[in-house]
């Protein structure tokens, strides 16, 4: 146990969770930067467009290689250890990035950044279960993952801006010096918690086969795949999905923002309620019912502003099953696996993302962008019927 910690007050736990919630946000800050500007970074490198889409890409397929590993290493060295080897790798390839004189340095460099992303996403349940209550566990989780959403929104929205102001490398610095910032405070104020458990040590990389082997995390995993590939697919094909709709490029991607605006307020409110009614399965389910009718409404309805309402809504009840479902996959096994168990779930999430973009594509070419809305009403009514299997209260 840290001397020092005995000294901190109540609300320190906080702090911690802030300092995590920072980190969340730069792993996705340099994940997505290239996104928004496709074009002016194919022409800084003088590569195609769909090269650029590389460096976006190669997030999810290394998170699928490194997931298992760094959760392995969040329970036995602790998530303090981990998220620093983390947002290491993010601060060295947030800054050096910046400097890259050709495109393969550039993608092996976006490369080390991705290798830090699972270090820090498989650590929330480790920092949540450390320095939270049992009334309080839903919430933080809640709060965590909001970092995500935010960090993928200004992201999108911040980059091009800074790029038109400064340049495509000196706008992306300050990103570089940001995610050097947020190392910095994480080293100074991410203290591990006095209730870290003690058998850390004795964490074995074989008892992955434990992880696997569980029920719940086997279902969550199927969640994770199906739900998260149902979000990334919406967000890679925003454009498409609304210009079936008449509505231009212009505001598909505000579009988008309205549904991830939505999921950051629901990502607090419901696991708010979970934590004061003690339940996790109940607003699960509830907001997946709801979830499946508003994909279907949202393949109804036409107009800037009922779609607007539509997605608002949806992305309240959709997304705010995200940390419900890695809360109970922590709940799942033994404190002392959390990570592994957040690493699995997540593993799934990366390789549901990859398969169902496809997926999407291919089934928009027989039936219409539009018939996608009712497919995801359709792939929800699935996730629903996997929660009904899990084992909790």
């Amino acid at each position: 146990m840290d001397p020092e910690l005995k000294t901190k007050p109540r609300s320190y736990r906080w702090v911690v969770l802030v300092c995590y919630m920072l980190a969340g946000m730069v792993s996705q800050l340099l994940w997505i930067t290239y996104s928004p500007v496709l074009a002016q970074a194919s022409s800084a490198f003088s590569v195609s467009q769909s090269d650029i889409g590389l460096l976006s890409a190669v997030y999810p397929l290394v998170y699928v290689v490194a997931s298992i590993p760094a959760g392995y290493f969040v329970d036995s060295a602790g998530f303090r250890k981990a998220i620093l080897v983390g947002t290491s790798m993010l601060a060295l390839s947030g800054i050096l990035r910046c400097f890259s004189p050709n495109f393969s340095v550039l993608l092996v460099l976006q490369g080390v950044g991705a290798l830090g992303q699972p270090f820090i996403l498989n650590s929330v349940s480790k920092v949540v279960k450390g320095w939270f209550p049992e009334t309080e566990v839903a919430l933080a989780t809640g709060m965590g993952t909001l970092s995500l959403f935010i960090g993928i929104v200004l992201g999108l929205g911040l980059t091009p801006a800074l790029v038109d102001g400064f340049g495509l490398s000196e706008g992306l610095l300050v990103y570089g010096v940001f995610s050097l910032a947020v190392l910095l405070a994480f080293f100074a104020l991410g203290k591990e918690s006095e209730r870290r458990d003690e058998s850390a040590t004795n964490v074995r990389f074989s008892q992955v086969l434990t992880v696997l082997r569980n029920r719940n995390i086997l279902l969550l995993s199927a969640l994770f795949f199906v739900g998260l590939g149902i979000f990334n697919s919406f967000a890679t094909w925003v454009d498409p999905l609304f210009s079936a709709k008449g509505i231009g490029t212009d505001l598909s991607g505000l579009l988008g923002g309205v549904m991830i605006i939505g999921g950051v307020i629901g990502s607090v409110v419901i696991p708010g309620l979970s934590d004061r009614f003690q339940t996790l399965k109940k607003p699960m389910l509830i907001s997946l019912a709801l979830s499946a009718v508003l994909w279907y409404v949202l393949g109804a309805v036409g107009g800037v502003v009922p779609i607007s309402v539509t997605l608002l809504v949806l992305g309240f009840f959709f997304m705010s099953t995200l940390p419900l479902a890695l809360e109970l996959s922590a709940r799942s096994l033994e404190e002392r696996l959390a990570g592994m168990a957040n690493s699995v779930v997540w593993e799934f999430s990366q390789v549901g993302g990859f398969v169902l973009i496809i997926l999407y594509q291919v089934i928009a070419g027989s039936s219409g962008w539009g018939f996608l809305f009712y497919f995801s009403a359709l792939l929800t009514l699935i996730m629903l019927g996997f929660s009904f299997l899990l084992k909790s209260k």
